[in-house]
């Protein structure tokens, strides 16, 4: 049986939900991650921040939310953020991109500024979807199925971050296994 541990990512880093969002920004493109575990001061795994997250805030930067509208997705009955989340954004983002032509160099940069002065914990998803190394990958499968994810944190059971199981990581192992 395939377990968790055999497929995750273990040279994870992980951000502090205290960094700045242009140290997180810097590091992604450094690095070539598409999203990072975001952990305390103990390691213990509180959220995930990604490229889409930072894409959210900055459409709710540019055009911000009229009333009624949620700033962070609403959450189902268990928790979990409602998804499909990312299509507002993407509204949000050609919306402003039309607005940006009636707007000043300066206001965009204002703005701009204002999203990467803000810290990790304004724009991670605060759910961690978690598994254990040990963990059987066919329900890590399952859960990123059903819960319309990415990404699941591994870790251990002190809740620290030992990994990351990305739908990449899945694809290459299955890529794998179809060889033989």
């Amino acid at each position: 049986m395939i377990r968790a541990g055999d497929v995750m990512t273990t040279n994870v880093t992980s951000v502090s939900p205290e960094t700045p969002v242009e140290e997180l920004i810097s590091l992604l493109r450094v690095s070539h991650f598409t999203a990072v575990p975001v952990a305390d001061a103990e390691g213990k795994a509180v959220g995930l921040v990604s490229e889409t997250d930072i894409l959210r805030a900055l459409a709710y930067v540019l055009v911000p939310p009229q009333s009624g509208e949620h700033i962070v997705p609403p959450l189902d009955e268990d928790g979990n953020p409602v998804s499909p989340r990312d299509r507002g954004a993407t509204t949000r983002l050609l919306r402003a991109a039309m607005l940006q032509e009636k707007m000043s160099e300066n206001a965009v940069g204002t703005l701009m500024r204002s999203l990467l002065d803000r810290r990790v914990h304004d724009v991670m998803t605060p759910v961690v979807f978690s598994c254990r190394p040990d963990d059987p990958l066919h329900q890590v499968c399952e859960t990123m199925v059903w819960k319309g994810i990415h990404r699941v944190i591994v870790t251990d059971d002190d809740n620290k971050v030992v990994g990351l199981i990305s739908s990449l990581d899945l694809a290459r192992r299955f890529a794998e296994e179809l060889k033989s």
